[in-house]
């Protein structure tokens, strides 16, 4: 991991010597990818601690943290238990994507809830947020994100459950939230 950041630092130092407007881009790659690191060595020490908790008998009740769902829905959850809580599905735009009346998108795969989106106001997250409130109620709500980038002009904030499976992304465009995507974890 220090090898990681070293030759990460000693990238951005070179491209700031010989690169002139390039700095800023290059430190923001740099800090990016750092964040990433950062967030895998979260990943594998959580998988560690979930391991061990297996181990000793100590895992506890539930490994998925309530904040981290979308519409009442989370990511893991059996296709049936889904539509218990959506109702039928409005549309199905191939054979793993499914529209419901909510505005909801879900995307399956085995049976189980891979991914869920929003894109319009009306659905909230397990923390109360909802597309069309402002990035302070979504940092009011969750904290500082674990990873932030900047993808043309949208704030991508992300953030993982405790034991680091479900991956929660806020896009902000203009201080205000105009996606929630809730899946598994890469």
């Amino acid at each position: 991991m220090k090898k990681v950041l070293t030759v990460l630092m000693l990238a951005a130092m070179v491209l700031s010597v010989g690169c002139g407007n390039k700095v800023e881009e290059a430190k923001q790659e740099a800090a990016s990818e750092v964040q990433e690191a950062a967030a895998d060595v979260k990943d594998a020490a959580a998988k560690v601690e979930q391991k061990a908790a297996q181990v000793t008998g100590n895992a506890p009740a539930t490994t998925v943290d309530e904040k981290f769902s979308l519409g009442g829905i989370s990511p893991g959850m059996s296709v049936e238990e889904a539509e218990k809580i959506l109702g039928t599905p409005t549309a199905q735009l191939d054979d793993d994507e499914f529209t419901f009346a909510n505005g909801l998108t879900v995307d399956v795969e085995m049976n189980a809830v891979e991914e869920i989106k929003i894109r319009q106001a009306g659905v909230k997250t397990g923390a109360g947020v909802e597309v069309g409130m402002t990035e302070q109620n979504m940092i009011d709500a969750y904290g500082p994100a674990d990873v932030t980038e900047n993808d043309d002009g949208v704030v991508e904030h992300k953030y993982y459950s405790g034991d680091r499976r479900i991956k929660l992304k806020f896009d902000v465009s203009n201080g205000t939230i105009v996606e929630i995507k809730c899946s598994l974890r890469d």
